[in-house]
């Protein structure tokens, strides 16, 4: 299955995720802050980045930001309770893959990721 790192400050959310994603067969690393997300991000191992918006130390776009321009090719799906049409765009533009609003369903998580893997 897929190598998945999970960039997410919120402990209950972040084992959410990992055990999710686990229970489906993929290996997977958490970290929770916005710098150990870029520096395990290149080294390139991964398939598919899990990223918060609000981490304590960097916003995810900045994490996004720097892990595209860095010439990482990875899927980025962005987790965020963020509502704003204007910052969902944002993200896209930024090369993010997929976008769920929190509070999500784990079947949902499952789902985009699936798809999203499958298309790689």
């Amino acid at each position: 299955m897929a190598k998945v790192l999970v960039a997410e400050d919120d402990a209950a959310v972040s084992l959410l995720i990992a055990k999710t994603l686990e229970a489906d067969g993929h290996d997977v690393t958490t970290v929770f802050s916005g710098l150990d997300a870029i520096d395990q991000a290149k080294d390139g191992s991964f398939d598919l980045l899990v990223l918060d918006q609000f981490l304590p130390d960097r916003f995810g776009m900045e994490v996004l930001a720097s892990v595209r321009e860095a010439g990482i090719d990875l899927i980025v799906i962005v987790v965020s309770g963020l509502d704003d049409e204007d910052e969902v765009v944002k993200f896209f533009e930024l090369g993010a893959s997929d976008f769920i609003q929190k509070p999500f369903s784990r079947s949902e998580l499952r789902a985009r990721i699936a798809v999203r893997l499958a298309q790689q």
